[in-house]
């Protein structure tokens, strides 16, 4: 039952990433200034903060089900008001609404996948990246192909695809088996005073700033070097690859490895495969720049979540997961809204090398904080109950 979950976050992330094929094309069609591309693509990761702030108490209570449910309504009102939406507005309010999908429905289908023990989660939460990246790629290049059928089209066939996957998964996460713990809000913030859930966090705050950045000026930055929508979909689809395929091996890899070592290597490696997308302008440079980040964030992203999981324990999971989203995704959407501001203003050079060179100097940061913590991990003090 694990693959309907890996495939209600593919087209989770799916209808979110077919968004982003038409920024340049609604900017042209309807006038839309540059910093309202900015708002549109930032505004899925910005409602992140709250909601699961919000739901992810509930999820560690065993409310996985009605979750699904809530993210599923979600999913579908965004998808519908983005494909027959005619003004700015309607389009920042089905981003929001795609946010919010993705939000209730990610952490709610992590803590089912963990279940009752962090054994293996490692490639799970791996398995579940790549279907998020599979969503991510595939979905521009599935737009641009339904949108042959009209614009409205693309967005109803995922608005149906996600009703046929949905509804059977909330039969399945009703009733799996998790720990559960009377988590509160107060008490997912206090879990950042373990050390090493500090430097996780801080992380995965940078490295998920570079995808904020990436996804609102990949379109305009790839046209302008030449490329049509279908060769962006066939980039995208390349450069994101590896990220289908590496992490849940590198899930594996990690557990059975010094996961502070490679987060803090994986960290300095995604600066420069960053910084490289902006040295050369050019399609090359830049598909040889995402394929190695690609392949870094394999191991940075399942490293950082392995992390985590073992520092709150399967019975406060989904608490420490949505710290992690929560904080990733406020720094994508702030970088998503001056991404293309700063990229029309100095260009892309500028733009990732400076983007690189902080995440370089955060992974000083978060060596530190590894380094000083204790060397053993700490699980949640509390007895899980299994419900």
């Amino acid at each position: 039952m694990y693959r309907l979950a890996y495939m209600y976050q593919f087209l989770m992330i799916a209808s979110i990433g077919a968004v982003f094929v038409f920024l340049s094309d609604i900017r042209d069609l309807y006038s839309l200034p540059d910093w309202g591309i900015g708002l549109i693509a930032s505004m899925g990761f910005l409602v992140v903060l709250p909601v699961t702030f919000l739901i992810s108490p509930l999820a560690d209570k065993g409310m996985s089900g009605p979750l699904i449910v809530g993210s599923i309504l979600f999913l579908v009102a965004g998808n519908l008001t983005f494909g027959y939406g005619t003004t700015l507005w309607h389009f920042v309010l089905s981003r929001a609404m795609l946010g919010v999908a993705i939000g209730i429905g990610g952490i709610a289908v992590r803590k089912a996948i963990i279940g009752r023990d962090i054994e293996g989660s490692g490639k799970k939460l791996g398995a579940l990246l790549s279907a998020s990246v599979a969503g991510f790629i595939l979905g521009p290049p599935l737009a641009a192909q339904l949108e042959r059928f009209g614009f409205a089209t693309v967005f109803i066939v995922f608005s149906v695809a996600s009703l046929i996957v949905g509804l059977p998964l909330i039969g399945w996460t009703w009733k799996a088996p998790v720990s559960t713990s009377q988590m509160t809000v107060a008490s997912v913030v206090a879990l950042l005073k373990k050390p090493r859930l500090r430097a996780a966090v801080l992380g995965y705050t940078v490295l998920f700033g570079a995808v904020g950045v990436f996804d609102s000026v990949v379109d305009i930055y790839l046209e302008d070097l030449g490329a049509s929508n279908t060769r962006v979909g066939i980039l995208l689809l390349i450069i994101g690859t590896p990220l289908v395929l590496v992490p849940a091996p590198a899930g594996a890899f990690v557990e059975r490895s010094n996961v502070a070592k490679i987060f803090v290597l994986g960290m300095g490696a995604a600066a420069f495969s960053v910084a490289g997308y902006g040295i050369f302008p050019s399609l090359i440079t830049f598909t040889l720049a995402g394929l190695v980040h690609s392949t870094v964030e394999g191991f940075t992203f399942t490293s950082c979540q392995v992390l985590t999981v073992r520092e709150t324990g399967a019975s406060e999971s989904a608490a420490g997961q949505a710290l992690l989203e929560s904080f990733g995704a406020v720094s994508a959407g702030l970088a998503a809204f001056f991404g293309p501001i700063v990229y029309e203003a100095v260009g892309p050079r500028v733009l990732y090398l400076g983007f690189g060179s902080m995440i370089l100097a955060v992974a000083f940061v978060v060596k530190y904080l590894l380094d000083k913590a204790d060397h053993t991990y700490e699980l949640a003090p509390a007895e899980p109950v299994v419900i």
